[in-house]
């Protein structure tokens, strides 16, 4: 119920995945998969990858993925930013320009957020305001985190670490 290591999570900066017919183009449908539905499946490729670099079973992860060092795994930390977000939106009056704190506030008492826009692939005009850092109950930290684990394998680092 804890989390050990992090990968994509939020569907909004998941996985686009075009859905098509018989390899007809351009694809009937797009969407984006985040969450333990592409993250879990991505890790357990990782891990697959890495036993075979082992050259023999390795077992459960958890136990591997606490011992491993930094040049292996990104830890995620919390991060300011004076880059959020802008936006500017243009219509028949002309264009409105929007600041960071414009398209989202802080909530519950959050004194720092940060927000990006999505540009819906292959849905011309839609775009989607993301905010992340609104809940305070949900906190990365130095090390591990009940937000992130230990936080983001190097893929290529990862699985090398366990060649003999």
């Amino acid at each position: 119920m804890l989390p050990d290591i992090s990968w994509i999570a939020d569907p909004y900066t998941g996985v686009v995945i075009d859905l098509t017919e018989n390899g007809v183009y351009p694809p009937r449908e797009w969407f984006a998969i985040g969450g333990t539905s592409v993250a879990c499946p991505m890790f357990s490729a990782l891990w697959a990858i890495a036993n075979q670099e082992a050259g023999k079973p390795l077992g459960q992860a958890a136990a591997s993925v606490y011992s491993m060092p930094s040049s292996t795994i990104t830890d995620i930390v919390p991060v300011g930013s004076s880059t959020n977000v802008t936006g500017a939106i243009t219509d028949a009056s002309g264009i409105t320009s929007y600041s960071a704190s414009d398209l989202a506030q802080p909530l519950d008492g959050t004194t720092v957020f940060y927000d990006a826009l999505w540009n819906v692939p292959l849905n011309e005009g839609t775009v989607s305001l993301v905010t992340f850092g609104t809940d305070t109950h949900l906190r990365t930290a130095s090390g591990w985190d009940d937000v992130t684990g230990v936080g983001v394998p190097k893929p290529k680092a990862f699985a090398d670490f366990f060649k003999p």
